[in-house]
Order: C-alpha cells, then structure tokens, then sequence
C-alpha cells in the first residue's frame, strides 16, 4: 500500500513537471499560473504545493534539470572519445552542449539566459538531492584532478566558462548576433583556453 501511495505521488509530481515544461516552453513565465500547470497536469491545485513553493521554484528546477542532462550527455560523449588533453577535453564538452542546444531549439529556448544557474544553483541542487543528478562542479574537477593542474580556484574558473557561454549562446543561435554560433565558436573557445591558462600543470614526479 505504502509503496503504491508513493507511486502515485512520483507520477503526479512528474505531470507537474512536465505540464509546466510545456507550458513555460512556449510561453512567458509571466503568462503561466499555477492553475494553467496544474490544470494541464490534471492534479489539484494543492498537489502543486506538496512538491513547489511557487511557478518560480519549478521553473528553475526545470532549467536544472535540463541542463544538468546535457552536460552529463556531454561528459558521457567525451568518455567516448580518445582525448587526452585538459583544454581540448572542456572545449569538446561545451561544444557538445552548443550542438544539443543548436539541434534543440524549444530546449535553447527554454533555458535562454539560464545556463549558469542551472550549474551553479546550490540551493536548488541541495533542495533536490534525493534524484538523479550530475555535477558539472564535480565533472570539472575530475578533469582538474586527472590532468594534474593547478588554479587558484577552480570553481571560479568554471564559472567564468559557463557564464560567457550562456551570455553568448541564445542570440548567436537564434539571432546569429554578434555572429552565428559556427562563426562565434572559433573566438569563444579561444577565450575559454585563455581562461584555463590560468591553470599551470604540476610537476608529476619522475618528470624532472
């Protein structure tokens, strides 16, 4: 019984979820209601507030999730390919992002400006421990540890990465402002290494 109450709170929670997906896909944040969620979702108003405090909170776990699964496609990707290199190796993922938000454009819609929160909302991350999820955070220091380098903080360094890769993103790719993403890649990348460069690769020993 206990497990089937439990079930049935899971698949109202993922209407939710997906309800709000569609409707904040293709409408103004400011153009949808709880009630237009829960109404496409099918659930009473006051199942909503079992799991959300507000259209806003389930906004951003949307742009969480979204982009935590592109990323973890992205590293999935990369683990595939023979590259043993720390700047080509960040380089590839966020080119692997760009391609999926290219070939996606309700998902590039949807996240628009929301790259960096989707990464960095620590809050929300803590908030919603308990599902499947993938750190970029971590996946980048993975890389840091494997290729022996060394900043003064990398956290900050990924941030810099991400934000100028949101900020640039959305119109190159809908806009082709200030010039289409295939054009924009060639300079962003540029400035993505000149960021990791800030890194030095330490002495391994036996490499003396």
């Amino acid at each position: 019984m206990k497990s089937k109450i439990l079930e049935n709170k899971r698949i109202k929670k993922e209407r939710l979820i997906d309800a709000a997906y569609s409707l904040f896909s293709h409408n103004d944040l400011k153009n949808v209601s709880i009630q237009d969620i829960v109404t496409k979702a099918g659930v009473a108003k006051g199942t909503f507030y079992l799991y959300f405090k507000d259209k806003y909170m389930l906004r951003d776990h949307l742009v969480w999730r979204e982009v935590s699964r592109l990323f973890k496609e992205a590293e999935a990707a990369l683990s595939e390919n023979d590259i043993r290199n720390f700047e080509d190796s960040v380089i590839f993922i966020i080119n692997h992002v760009l391609m999926a938000l290219e070939n996606n454009p309700v998902v590039l819609t949807f996240i628009r400006n929301n790259l960096s929160a989707g990464v960095f909302h620590e809050q929300l991350h803590t908030a919603l421990e308990n599902e499947e999820s993938f750190s970029l955070n971590e996946a980048f220091l993975a890389l840091v540890k494997k290729y022996h380098y060394e900043f003064k903080d990398p956290n900050i360094i990924l941030y810099l990465i991400i934000e100028m890769v949101g900020s640039c993103c959305y119109t190159s790719i809908t806009e082709n402002q200030p010039l289409p993403i295939r054009e924009l890649k060639p300079f962003l990348f540029d400035s993505i290494r000149a960021i990791l460069h800030q890194g030095v690769p330490k002495e391994q020993p036996g490499n003396e």
